[in-house]
C-alpha cells in the first residue's frame, strides 16, 4: 500500500512532468510571437483530450489506472498555447490529486517547450473543470506559478514528440528525494510518461521501477 500512494504521488508531479519547487514569480510574455507554429499547436492537440492507464493496468499490475484529462484554453493568446491538465485515479475523478497547467511553445534558445505551472492558494479550479474550458477563463495566467527546472523540453521524432526534463533541477522532497525527472513521449494516440525522484546520491526513491505509465487516448 505505501508503494502504491508513492506511485500516485509521484504521478501527481508532471506529463511530464511532468511536469516541485513552485515560487510566485510572473509567467514571462515578452516578445510574443505574431503566429503560433504549427509544431506548437500539434503538441497542444496532442496533449488534449480523455486519456487513461487502463489497459497497461490490466496486464501489468505494477501499474495503477490513472486518468488524465485536459483542455486548451485561452486560445487568443499569443506567448503559446495553454493546456489545463486533471489527474485521477480512474475510480476517483472528482477528486484529482494532480491540476496542473501548462504553455507550450518555443523559448528563447528556439527549442520547443512544455512548461509546467501549479496555481496558487485559492485559484485551484474545480474538479472536472476539463469538460468547460470556459471555467478557467477567470484564472489569471501571471499569477501562476512555475515550477523551475521541471519544463519538458521536446523534439519530433518521426510521428511523435519525445524529451523529458533536463540535468537535477527539478526540485522534489519526496520521500527523501532530492530532484525529479521525466521523460515523455507524444503521439497522436498516446502519451507516455515516466516521472521518478532521485536522492542526492542518484539512487531512486519513489516512482514507476517498471517503466513509463501509457496513457491511451479515450
Amino acid at each position: 500500500m505505501n508503494q502504491i500512494r508513492i506511485v500516485v504521488a509521484a504521478l501527481g508531479m508532471s506529463v511530464a512532468a511532468l511536469f516541485h519547487a513552485g515560487c510566485g514569480v510572473e509567467v514571462d510574455v515578452a516578445a510574443p510571437p505574431a503566429t503560433i507554429s504549427p509544431e506548437v499547436d500539434r503538441l497542444a492537440d496532442w496533449l488534449s483530450g480523455s486519456f487513461d492507464s487502463s489497459a497497461q493496468a490490466l496486464r501489468d499490475p505494477a501499474f495503477l489506472d490513472i486518468s488524465l484529462n485536459a483542455c486548451r484554453v485561452w486560445p487568443s493568446r499569443t506567448d503559446g498555447r495553454w493546456v489545463y491538465l486533471e489527474q485521477a485515479r480512474s475510480d476517483t475523478l472528482d477528486r484529482p490529486y494532480r491540476q496542473r497547467m501548462y504553455r507550450v511553445r518555443f523559448d528563447a534558445d528556439g527549442r520547443l517547450v512544455s512548461e509546467v505551472f501549479a496555481f496558487p492558494e485559492g485559484m485551484r479550479p474545480a474538479a472536472g473543470s476539463w469538460r468547460d474550458p470556459s471555467s478557467l477563463d477567470q484564472i489569471v495566467p501571471d499569477l501562476l506559478l512555475p515550477r523551475e527546472g521541471c519544463a519538458v523540453h521536446l523534439t519530433w521524432s518521426d510521428d511523435r514528440f519525445e524529451g523529458g526534463t533536463e540535468g537535477e533541477g527539478c526540485e522534489s522532497s519526496l520521500a527523501g528525494a532530492s530532484y525529479a525527472t521525466s521523460e515523455v513521449v507524444i503521439d497522436a494516440t498516446s502519451i507516455s510518461s515516466w516521472d521518478r525522484g532521485f536522492d542526492s546520491a542518484g539512487a531512486q526513491v519513489w516512482g514507476s521501477e517498471a517503466g513509463a505509465y501509457e496513457f491511451r487516448r479515450k
